[in-house]
């Protein structure tokens, strides 16, 4: 979902947990997210990479981030570090910010040279085979194995795999063929790695499966997650008689990836045979003219609205509870985390069957799966679902339940058992 980050209010509002044992070992974090400094030194960062940098902060106690960094004007949206105190003891390695692929190649030797110094400080180093131009775990998996270091690799998506429903060219073949190559081995060489779904640990990690783990990403704190008193109030309203429309959502990237257009051929389908459906868009993207029009085309029951974009916060939660469900019609392998903030509102998923999807919705228990990118199939689970509010109702408590265990902090609290048992393995 395309989401604009707000301001600092995300930080320190994450329920504190209590680390028995914090790690404080020299941790060593290389990866591509990047961070702004402007003409007074001060650097910026997304909001929400850095409240999920705090929840490192709060189990590791010597911590380092080696990222790309760019010279800019205080960025709108961003958080000043300088300003957090929970910034106050990590030390920050400034890396070439390469816009290119050429730049990225020019810029190697320095790259290389930083993270050479920086890999033989640390006892612990984590990064990823994702990002852009050349994903940072390229560059320190070698690095990490010549100077002998633990290391731990973190795959959260796969961006190099070819996306469904796109006329692909040469090159990116060539690309995606090459990264699949290199990915399998930087992850088959990691002491240990932490994926977001099955499908990943399963087609990436080919030897020593034991240092592989699924752990799914989150971003709900325990505070997003409504109480079941709640939660039944809200439906009580939601089944009364005169908001019996369904009321659907689809949050997210307005791409080919994401199902848009599938999601548009279902709507005409239930247009066609005047079943009556309220969907709301949340997002924005490349393909939102072409929806908008095809939207237009609809003349009967079907009701599409446009909403832009919201930040991540407050506002998206309180709107998710107005809706009776949300699709999700993704056709890539993509793991959405809507999926969970829908469920901290006890709002069930509507979903394709891929391998993202089916990995964190239990069918007809907080959701419903379908064949990827089939509009009929996808048109039926809306018509019946018009048809079955109560059950969506069930799907909706027991989703709601499920997000306790689903906190980014319950992420946060798992990656440390994790670490801390490997640890001690390494060192029998």
């Amino acid at each position: 979902m395309q989401v604009n980050s707000n301001n600092s209010e995300q930080l320190g509002k994450t329920q504190d947990l209590e680390f028995i044992e914090p790690i404080t070992k020299r941790y060593l974090m290389v990866i591509n997210v990047r961070s702004t400094r402007d003409e007074k030194g001060d650097r910026y960062l997304d909001p929400l990479w850095a409240k999920d940098l705090t929840e490192h902060f709060r189990y590791l106690k010597n911590f380092t981030l080696a990222s790309p960094c760019q010279q800019e004007r205080s960025p709108e949206n961003t958080i000043d570090v300088e300003k957090e105190p929970s910034f106050a003891d990590v030390e920050f390695i400034d890396l070439p910010s390469p816009n290119s692929y050429k730049e990225a190649i020019l810029t190697l030797p320095a790259t290389v040279a930083k993270l050479w110094g920086a890999i033989g400080k640390a006892d612990i180093v984590h990064s990823c085979v994702a990002g852009w131009p050349i994903p940072m775990g390229w560059l320190v998996t070698p690095i990490a194995l010549i100077q002998g270091k633990f290391y731990v690799l973190v795959v959260e998506s796969a961006p190099w795999r070819l996306e469904p429903g796109k006329t692909i060219k040469i090159q990116h073949r060539i690309i995606a063929y090459v990264s699949e190559i290199v990915n399998r081995w930087c992850v088959n060489n990691a002491n240990m790695t932490i994926f977001t779904q099955s499908e990943y640990q399963q087609s990436l990690l080919t030897k020593r499966k034991e240092r592989g783990h699924v752990i799914h990403a989150s971003w709900i704190d325990e505070e997003n997650i409504i109480s079941e008193a709640d939660a039944a109030e809200i439906w009580q309203k939601k089944l009364s008689p005169s908001t019996q429309k369904l009321k659907l959502l689809f949050a997210g990237r307005v791409e080919t990836s994401k199902g848009v257009l599938v999601l548009l051929e279902a709507m005409k389908i239930l247009d066609n045979k005047n079943i009556a459906v309220n969907l709301d868009i949340l997002g924005d993207g490349t393909l939102l003219s072409e929806c908008k029009t095809l939207s237009s085309q609809l003349q009967k029951s079907v009701n599409i609205r446009f909403l832009g974009t919201v930040a991540y916060g407050k506002e998206l939660f309180r709107m998710l509870q107005k809706y009776h469900a949300i699709v999700v019609p993704s056709i890539s392998d993509e793991q959405p985390r809507i999926v969970y903030d829908a469920y901290s509102q006890a709002v069930p998923v509507l979903a394709s069957n891929t391998d993202g999807l089916r990995d964190c919705i239990q069918n007809y228990k907080t959701g419903v799966i379908v064949n990827s990118n089939d509009p009929v199939a996808l048109a039926d689970l809306i018509e019946w679902s018009g048809q079955n509010l109560p059950q969506l109702q069930s799907m909706g408590k027991a989703s709601l339940q499920e997000a306790h265990s689903l906190t980014h902090q319950e992420m946060h609290r798992k990656r440390w058992q994790l670490l801390l048992k490997m640890l001690e393995q390494s060192n029998k």
